[in-house]
């Protein structure tokens, strides 16, 4: 996939998706489209800069290895994790349901925060070479 350089950073660059497969007679992997209604604006994403690429230079950008798998299990399965073992937990110090669910809801809320902060400048995108 193509890519427009916004913004560089130490190391790392903000790209902004190109669609350049949107002919019916090649596969389409929907990055550029993905999560964006018609009329806003194209979704930025942070990419790894080892080719030291500068802003306004099209790219060639690729997905690091099992980078769905990865995000996944730590988005997705990580809270449900820990908010079953919350669940568990305040189940064993007898607490009332209605305090088991302010428990797990509390554990959600600052696994949120820690993921939100911990992966601010994390990204599965890197740039392979300059078009």
């Amino acid at each position: 996939m193509y890519a427009k350089v916004l913004k560089t950073y130490k190391g790392k660059a903000e790209i902004e998706i190109v669609c350049t497969e949107a002919s019916h007679e090649n596969v389409h992997c929907g990055a550029c489209s993905m999560g964006q209604k018609p009329s806003t604006k194209p979704e930025t994403v942070l990419a790894q800069n080892k080719i030291e690429a500068k802003p306004g230079d099209m790219v060639e950008c690729n997905l690091k290895e099992h980078a769905e798998i990865k995000a996944a299990l730590l988005l997705f399965m990580g809270p449900l994790l820990l908010f079953m073992i919350a669940l568990g937990l305040a189940s064993a110090l007898n607490m009332e349901l209605w305090q088991s669910f302010l428990f797990g809801a509390a554990v959600l809320v600052i696994t949120y925060i820690v993921l939100r902060f911990s992966l601010k400048n994390k990204t599965y995108y890197y740039i392979t070479g300059i078009k």
